[in-house]
């Protein structure tokens, strides 16, 4: 998870440290109402051409009523896995805690930044040989997949089967999304790409502005953006070619992914949106979290955003769960 920050900051500057400043997100309140349930389970997906894990907490009461749930999809950083918010961060637990009415599901999104990649894979190369792997030692046949239409996979695979087997409220209204570095640029960007899927979405520490360049420290008035993509982490090796591979060599397609870039084309009856960052993040995102921040300001556009201590890691990102969470029950359906 913390290559990918290290990979923005060697695409666009160097680090620079930066006072703390707090906006206050406001506290989330208690409801104990029970014990949620765990599921561990698979499901056969299309655009990926594979069957893919899936992890997926049912709420207190779940089994014993006929209430559908809003559904909260919950993404993994690079280098982690679907077993990310569960292991780590202790999700069911803080649902538990905070009496969540809602399904959330952990899918499984490899190293596919949850977009459709523009670089073909060779299944059988992969089986055998982890080509076309970011990491040829995963466990390749978990990894692998024929396609990697990793966006194809979560809004209408993903959504598809977990409307067919669980009691959701299947709407618009009945789905928030949030994720955590590249699971949190994941969630803003699949929700501002497909606004009438979710309605609400929230990123911890993500890379919510993918071509922001500088400055380090933010400075408003001084913005730089990469429009050069091609030379996209180009000091990176590896790294910097694996994100050039999937967004490719138009800067139109960048900035389709972008979430900074979409904000300018949010308006008043898009996805509610939460982001935060710690102000100790070892790759600097809280700068660009505080330009989409702005961004969000100057049009108008009601949001929450939290800038507070913390680092890039699940010690922040565990803290500010119950926010995500408590953001995603405000602006969703209600069990019914």
């Amino acid at each position: 998870m913390k290559t990918l920050g290290l990979m923005l900051l060697v695409a666009c500057g160097s680090v620079s440290q930066e006072p703390a400043a707090s906006t206050a997100s406001g506290s989330a309140a208690v409801v104990p109402t029970g014990h949620g349930k765990i599921e561990r389970t698979k499901f056969a997906s299309e655009a990926l051409g594979v069957t893919k894990d899936l992890i997926v907490y049912l709420p207190a009461g779940y089994e014993s009523g006929a209430k559908r749930y809003p559904v909260f999809y919950y993404l993994h950083g690079l280098g982690a896995a679907e077993t990310s918010w569960l292991v780590g961060g202790k999700l069911d637990h803080t649902a538990d805690e905070l009496g969540v009415q809602a399904i959330v599901v952990m899918p499984d999104g490899d190293n596919g930044f949850y977009a459709d990649s523009k670089t073909p894979t060779d299944y059988a190369a992969c089986l055998e040989h982890g080509t076309g792997l970011f990491d040829p030692s995963a466990p390749k046949a978990k990894t692998c997949v024929r396609t990697p239409r990793y966006e194809t996979y979560l809004t209408r695979d993903l959504i598809a089967h977990v409307d067919r087997t669980y009691r959701t409220i299947p709407t618009r209204e009945g789905r928030g999304i949030a994720g955590l570095s590249m699971g949190g640029l994941g969630a803003l960007s699949l929700a501002l790409r497909h606004p009438d899927l979710y309605a609400a979405a929230a990123s911890h520490s993500g890379v919510v502005a993918l071509l922001y360049a500088g400055p380090q420290p933010y400075q408003k008035d001084n913005i730089k953006l990469v429009t050069d993509v091609t030379q996209w982490g180009g000091k990176l090796g590896p790294l910097g070619a694996w994100v050039r591979g999937i967004y490719g060599p138009d800067l139109a397609n960048w900035q389709a992914h972008d979430p900074a870039t979409l904000v300018g084309k949010l308006g008043p009856d898009g996805p509610k949106l939460y982001l935060d960052c710690g102000t100790e993040d070892e790759y600097a995102l809280h700068n660009a979290a505080a330009y989409v921040h702005d961004l969000l300001d100057a049009r108008k556009i009601e949001h929450t955003y939290f800038s507070g201590p913390g680092g890039h890691d699940m010690g922040f990102w565990g803290a500010r769960l119950p926010h995500s969470l408590a953001f995603l029950r405000k602006h969703t359906a209600p069990a019914n």
